[in-house]
């Protein structure tokens, strides 16, 4: 094996430094002062490759730039210390984003090799011959896409970790990746270090649940974690790093002296933030969400362990997007009494001039708030309407057709009438498509200067063959007897959501045996639907995690065509678990007298 960063104790320490294209420009020197082996940074979020589009369209770089503006001050650091990095910063364009940073390793007068990984991006080919012969299933709802009925902005598949391992065999101390499993990010770094071989599917898939819970930074050290106020204060939770051990378990903790906490509790939280069922599917193996154990070692230390992997399939996931249209929206301040009178006569005044539901491709208005319309402060008293609209029709919801028109009520209109927004142009959205394309059309490349592209191969299981491995048997718990008591549910549950594609997620989990049995009896996806009497209509599936105590909803639709075309207020989801929490339901006395079990 090549030269690997330095063993502590026989495992490998990996912090993330970014967990989205946007986050803090100091988290790496921060990670560096902490010391670590590896530094990973995820910057591609399903929306994000939307938006380097956008900019290349502007004649911007379609890469994270700011990961050019993070190396730049921390380069000498890494090169004395030997520190790998690897990041999904490329986006659209790796070769540049590797370009650019030679360029000031090179100004610094340092000794780094850059790699860039290419073979991502299929547009090209879909626009030939494999657009002729791909059958591109949506995999929410099993329609085929037609390829020459859209101009199609972004397909990009996602790669797996072995091209990161062969490009850390290469030399390369900055591995400069484009769509990437988030996961990878680390699993890649970590087969590369301990020798792994593409059959040691338990070790990948627990460096997989590794890189699942650092992916998204602070998200694993108390942020958005929605037991947050059973603590004084957590501050500004700390950057999360893995320690990863030869037989793929792994210990999470985070930088010391930092906010936050790190429990079996904010764990569960990322670990059912955006998934899907028990199995979690990667392009290097199937990891089986339902097999791991959740240890506390005390002092923001907690171990995953007995993480069990199988198979990959022989597709990956590629996430292409088309131009579906335009977008614009207005917000209106509403003040006082009369709220449902105010709003019903706005929204038929906006209707009357802008048009409608029946008009536009999409049409959502919005009323959020007020707290109190009688004898409360002015911030409760106030209400504000959002109308967000869109349309393949660009002259339907311009500025002249749409934010002009609603500016131009302002003196005839309600009383109180004031916006919180101006008047602005339309803006371009794309339609999400996820779907599954073969990996044997994909042919991932290693880049670095002055060396022959190296190839990589999809490792070929095709000889192999292997027992499906047993979902383990809900906790043999009885519901305790007695008396119910109403509360909310965040009373006696915890909750995580987010987005994937154009399905929101929703996990909840209990805190105790007691609390998970009766989650697991009184939480079906019927009751799931009155709870959030918004999903219906649209499909919704749950799914078990006993080992965690939990489950977790997928909400079909909930995110109509993705982010970028989504007219919700809460375009990703972020709130749906808090909105079910807040929800009020009976729960027997006996899970809410310890509040260990709640």
């Amino acid at each position: 094996m090549t030269e690997t960063p330095s063993d502590r104790d026989g495992v490998l320490r990996v912090g993330a430094f970014s967990g989205f294209y946007g986050d803090s420009p100091d988290n790496m020197s921060i990670l560096l002062q902490d010391g670590v082996d590896v530094l990973i940074g995820d910057y591609l979020a399903e929306l994000t490759m939307l938006i380097l589009r956008k900019n290349e369209m502007r004649g911007a770089p379609g890469y994270a730039r700011t990961f050019v503006t993070q190396l730049r001050d921390n380069l000498p650091r890494i090169a004395a210390s030997g520190v790998k990095v690897v990041a999904n910063a490329g986006g659209l364009d790796p070769e540049g984003c590797a370009n650019e940073i030679r360029a000031v390793i090179e100004s610094l007068g340092l000794d780094l090799t850059v790699a860039a990984i290419v073979g991502d991006d299929l547009t090209e080919e879909l626009a030939g011959n494999l657009g002729k012969t791909a059958e591109l299933a949506n995999i929410d709802t099993g329609e085929v896409l037609d390829l020459g009925q859209h101009e199609i902005m972004t397909a990009n598949a996602y790669l797996g970790a072995w091209p990161i391992v062969e490009a850390l065999h290469a030399g390369a101390d900055i591995v400069v990746c484009p769509r990437m499993t988030d996961a990878s990010l680390v699993v890649g770094p970590a087969a590369w270090h301990f020798g792994w071989e593409a059959t040691a599917w338990d070790q990948l898939a627990g460096a997989v649940v590794a890189g699942h819970v650092i992916e998204c930074g602070g998200q694993a050290s108390g942020g958005n974690y929605s037991h947050f106020h059973q603590y004084e204060d957590l501050g500004y939770p700390g950057l999360p790093i893995a320690e990863i051990r030869p037989d793929g378990s792994s210990v999470i903790t985070k930088v010391g002296d930092s906010g936050g906490v790190v429990t079996v509790d904010t764990i569960k939280a990322q670990l059912f933030y955006e998934i899907g069922g028990a199995e979690y599917q990667n392009p290097d193996v199937v990891t089986h969400l339902t097999s791991l154990t959740l240890t506390d070692l005390g002092g923001h230390r907690v171990e995953i362990g007995s993480v069990k992997g199988s198979r990959p399939t022989s597709t990956t996931k590629l996430a292409l997007t088309y131009e579906g249209g335009f977008r614009n929206s207005m917000t209106i301040g509403l003040t006082g009494g009369h709220v449902a009178e105010k709003a019903a006569w706005l929204r038929r005044q906006v209707e009357g001039r802008v048009g409608g539901p029946d008009y536009f491709d999409g049409f959502r208005m919005t009323v959020i708030g007020p707290a109190r319309e009688v004898d409360g402060t002015y911030d409760e008293a106030t209400a504000l309407v959002t109308f967000n609209v869109r349309d393949r029709d660009v002259k339907k919801v311009s500025r002249q057709a749409f934010s002009d028109k609603i500016v131009q009520l302002c003196l005839a209109s309600i009383p109180g009438f004031y916006m919180t927004t101006p008047p602005q142009k339309e803006r371009l959205y794309g339609v999400q498509w996820p779907c599954l394309i073969d990996k044997s059309v994909l042919h991932p490349i290693v880049r670095i200067a002055g060396v022959e592209d190296r190839e990589v191969e999809w490792p070929d299981f095709s000889d192999i063959n292997e027992t499906p491995r047993p979902e383990p048997a809900a906790p043999d718990t009885d519901i305790p007897d007695g008396p119910a008591r109403r509360v909310t549910l965040g009373s006696v549950a915890a909750t995580r959501s987010g987005d994937k594609g154009g399905k929101a997620n929703v996990g909840v989990w209990g805190r105790s045996a007691g609390a998970y049995a009766w989650l697991r009896s009184y939480l079906t996806v019927e009751r799931f639907a009155e709870l959030v009497p918004e999903a219906h209509g649209l499909r919704v599936e749950r799914h078990e995690f006993p080992n965690l105590l939990g489950l977790n909803f997928l909400v079909y639709g909930w995110l109509e065509d993705g982010v970028s075309s989504c007219l919700r207020i809460d375009a990703q989801a972020k709130g749906v678990g808090e909105y079910l929490a807040s929800k009020t339901v009976d729960v027997p006395q006996g899970l809410l007298g310890d509040p260990d079990k709640m």
